[in-house]
């Protein structure tokens, strides 16, 4: 198994440089185009670039890349700073008949970079009239991003809040909404427990123990660790800071990562190279990095409803490119649901753990609760091999008639004394010796027998008091481990019941935001 995940490390390292290329010689152009959009921002902002010599090269990167939505927009934008009306409207609707909503996001936000406010309000609100609140891609976690951030402005402040509003009433009224974003949640929280070590936590456990016991244990000990993982996550997510900037570095951005985001016609050689990432980070284990890849794809899938977005914006931020502002109101408006959702994971976790963990040491069966009684165990193993040892021996005793030989040898001497003849003596004395003989060899024979049987059991007491010390350190280990974990959830309790949506508002111009309930 372990040179199966060698090999499989490999192959991905190979495949890893062959997507990388196939996508550089399909796709490279979109690169270069996405490059251009920041290229084109700050040579208006320093005014070094000619304004012809900015078209121009808009145009051409148009021409290399055909159905491409973010080339026509370029070309509006290069016009726009031109005042160039007429080219600049109709790359723009071109543009807008590629790809409507990121071409109506990518203009509210580049407008809002230069400080058209009104221009920006109305981008927006074209993008938001064919925004459908159950059916959202990863475009408006951007969006949201901004909102929260304090980038759009108190008007488009004011829009956006009223969406989310309505959708939350929206979701709110049906029934099965609950349990499913509840079930969301639970999903992401268990696709992120560590998996169990391939050698095993317990090399004592595992071998003297029920398989079924072991991987309990192994099991159980793995998504406990998860407590931890979370606690550590949702910290980090509460804690953490955007670096100081200016609003326009914001936006630049915010703009970014909407025009890095990958094409659906690149999206299945990016999953394919994410996969065979997730191999070798994985070591090799293949099932378990499909396993990932699969929350993964949840996260970059086109259409989701706005808790979904929120979730994945919260669990996959790499994946959704969420800011730590977004994150931490993902985390705050999802929060009854993630408590909800984390305590049923708990509660199956402690269901799971083991009461007594019954083990073998060698035939000797017994069970423990938390290895407490680990003197009463090594006594009664003691007396289990010592009568083991008896049982051993008992075939080996002297029979009868041998037993008899250790007196009997005594008649011959005494008849042949009795007789007065030297003859006789002799004879009786010989018989005696030949008796005496016999009885001497068959204990020595016996004795050896004992004495083998003796050190074979002696040497598995010893044996046998190691191992069961073993299992019984395990036990501890294991008890002691999961004690510590369980306590790690509590930590995830108390700070996910803290929480409160209104505090990770922020606005750019430090005027007081409007608390979302």
């Amino acid at each position: 198994a372990k040179q199966e995940r060698t090999n499989r490390i490999q192959l991905a390292e190979i495949r890893l440089v062959k997507l990388r290329q196939e996508i550089e010689h399909r796709f490279g152009h979109y690169a270069e185009i996405r490059r251009m959009a920041r290229g084109i921002l700050e040579a208006n902002d320093l005014a070094v670039v000619r304004q012809d010599t900015l078209r121009a090269a808009a145009e051409e990167l148009m021409l290399r890349a055909p159905g491409y939505w973010l080339a026509p927009a370029l070309v509006a934008l290069a016009a726009w700073i031109s005042d160039e009306e007429e080219v600049a409207n109709r790359a723009c609707a071109e543009a807008l008949h590629r790809d409507d909503e990121r071409t109506s996001l990518f203009f509210a936000l580049v407008c809002r970079r230069f400080g058209r406010k009104e221009a920006s309000l109305h981008w927006l609100q074209r993008y938001f009239a064919g925004l459908d609140g159950g059916a959202l891609d990863r475009k408006a976690a951007i969006v949201i991003d901004a909102y929260v951030s304090g980038l759009l402005g108190r008007d488009a402040d004011g829009l956006i809040r009223r969406r989310i509003d309505g959708w939350i009433d929206r979701f709110s009224r049906v029934y099965s909404f609950a349990a499913a974003q509840e079930k969301r949640w639970y999903e992401a929280m268990k696709a992120m427990c560590p998996a169990p070590p391939a050698e095993g936590s317990f090399p004592y456990l595992r071998v003297h123990t029920d398989r079924s016991v072991s991987e309990a244990l192994e099991h159980t000990l793995s998504c406990a660790r998860l407590y931890e993982k979370l606690s550590t996550h949702f910290q980090q997510i509460v804690t953490q800071t955007a670096p100081p900037r200016t609003l326009r570095q914001q936006l630049d951005s915010i703009l970014e990562r909407l025009v890095a985001d990958f094409d659906a016609a690149e999206k299945p050689l990016h999953m394919e190279s994410i996969l065979e990432k997730l191999v070798i980070h994985e070591g090799g284990r293949e099932d378990r990095a499909r396993s990932i890849l699969a929350e993964k794809v949840k996260a970059l899938d086109e259409r989701r409803d706005f808790m979904q977005l929120l979730s994945d914006a919260a669990m996959h931020p790499q994946e959704m490119q969420a800011s730590p502002a977004l994150q931490k109101m993902a985390l705050a408006l999802g929060r009854d649901s993630i408590l909800s959702a984390f305590r049923d994971i708990v509660a199956e976790n402690r269901a799971a753990i083991p009461e007594t963990i019954k083990f073998r040491i060698l035939a000797f069966d017994n069970e423990t609760e938390d290895g407490s009684n680990e003197e009463k165990l090594l006594r009664l193993f003691v007396t289990w091999n010592d009568v083991k040892r008896m049982i051993r021996m008992r075939p080996y005793e002297l029979s009868s008639q041998e037993k008899l030989f250790r007196w009997i040898w005594l008649l011959p001497v005494l008849l042949g004394l009795y007789g007065g003849e030297v003859y006789w003596t002799a004879l009786g004395i010989a018989a005696g010796a030949v008796i005496f003989n016999a009885y001497i060899k068959a204990k020595k024979r016996m004795d050896s027998i004992h004495a083998r049987i003796t050190e074979e059991y002696q040497k598995q007491e010893e044996e046998g008091t190691q191992m069961l010390r073993g299992v019984i350190a395990e036990i501890v280990d294991y008890r002691t481990e999961i004690a510590r974990l369980d306590a790690e959830s509590e930590k995830v309790i108390d700070l996910l019941q803290g929480l409160n949506p209104a505090q990770f508002m922020a606005s750019a111009d430090g005027s007081r935001r409007v608390q979302i309930q």
